[in-house]
């Protein structure tokens, strides 16, 4: 039977009915990485010019535990080796904090691409979405800067400044020996802030688990159930993550890394959880059409 010109018109050919949304999505996640490049680098202008604020504030962990060492007799210093070092670490620090900054209209971008696989309702969570996704970010570069550096930072600063004072029980009054082998912790601006920069950032991404989650779940990919049967493994996974994710052998930062991992992924099965229901009933009602005009999400976007 030959097929009418209205349904012809109507129904594209198969090949292009398949090939056409693939390419879509790519020219859409095109725009959105485009979208926040630009306001990292727009960011990035302000960041720098506000460099010299930056500096201080990152600089803040080393220097008090620069203190606690000269208090037990070590001097401690911030050094450069190379010319463009400080202008490079200058920038990078800008760089950085351009993300943070910019971070309201990152996580706008990532909805906007992903909220055409999601009911219509669910469209709609845009605002309280980038909120939290701020919220958590932002929330996991704090707890680095207050919890896991300081305490990092004075520990093996105070590691360094035992064995030296150790080194000068053992050998006694001679002062010249004493100035040969006395530990001195002179650290490199780009080692420092390196790791620094590398901690915030990593404790900012990890944090967004539970909001990762929840949107998987959003979009039925995972369950709270199967996320439940998986918390022992994930325990285990997230003890290597934190070893290898935190840059150098910060074990602070590892063990904090890996416990709040654990409560992440803990409260990301609640939320998993209230999703479901609350998505459940969704489906239900829309299966009486008298009680809801509800539409699924388009299976195109997916």
């Amino acid at each position: 039977m030959s097929e009418s010109p209205a349904e012809s018109t109507l129904t594209p050919p198969h090949g292009d009915e398949r090939r056409m949304p693939f390419l879509e999505h790519l020219a859409e996640l095109r725009d959105r990485i485009r979208n926040a490049v630009i306001a990292i680098f727009l960011a990035a202008i302000g960041c720098y010019l506000t460099r010299g604020i930056l500096f201080q504030l990152l600089a803040r962990p080393l220097l008090k535990a620069f203190r606690i060492a000269k208090e037990k007799g070590v001097a401690g210093q911030l050094i450069f080796t190379s010319p463009v070092e400080a202008f490079l670490v200058l920038l990078k620090t800008a760089l950085v904090s351009a993300i943070f900054v910019a971070s309201p209209v990152l996580f706008y971008q990532l909805w906007a691409f992903i909220s055409p696989g999601l009911y219509s309702h669910e469209k709609r969570w845009a605002l309280p979405f980038v909120f939290v996704s701020v919220l958590l970010f932002v929330g996991g570069g704090l707890f680095c800067y207050y919890f896991v550096l300081p305490p990092g930072y004075e520990f093996f600063l105070t590691a360094a400044t035992d064995a030296s004072v150790q080194l000068m029980k053992d050998i006694g009054s001679d002062i010249q020996i004493q100035d040969a082998v006395q530990i001195r912790p002179l650290i490199s601006m780009d080692e420092y802030f390196g790791l620094t920069l590398m901690l915030l950032l990593v404790f900012g991404v990890v944090f967004e688990l539970p909001l990762v989650l929840s949107v998987l779940a959003m979009l039925g990919i995972v369950s709270a159930k199967a996320l439940w049967k998986f918390n022992r493994y994930a325990i285990l996974i997230f003890a290597i993550a934190g070893a290898v994710l935190t840059p150098g052998d910060l074990v602070i930062g590892q063990l904090a890394m890996a416990g709040s991992l654990t409560v992440l992924y803990n409260l990301s099965i609640v939320i998993a959880w209230l999703v479901e229901r609350k998505r459940s009933a969704v489906d239900a009602g829309s299966d009486d059409p008298a009680s809801s005009t509800e539409s699924p999400p388009d299976a195109s976007a997916s």
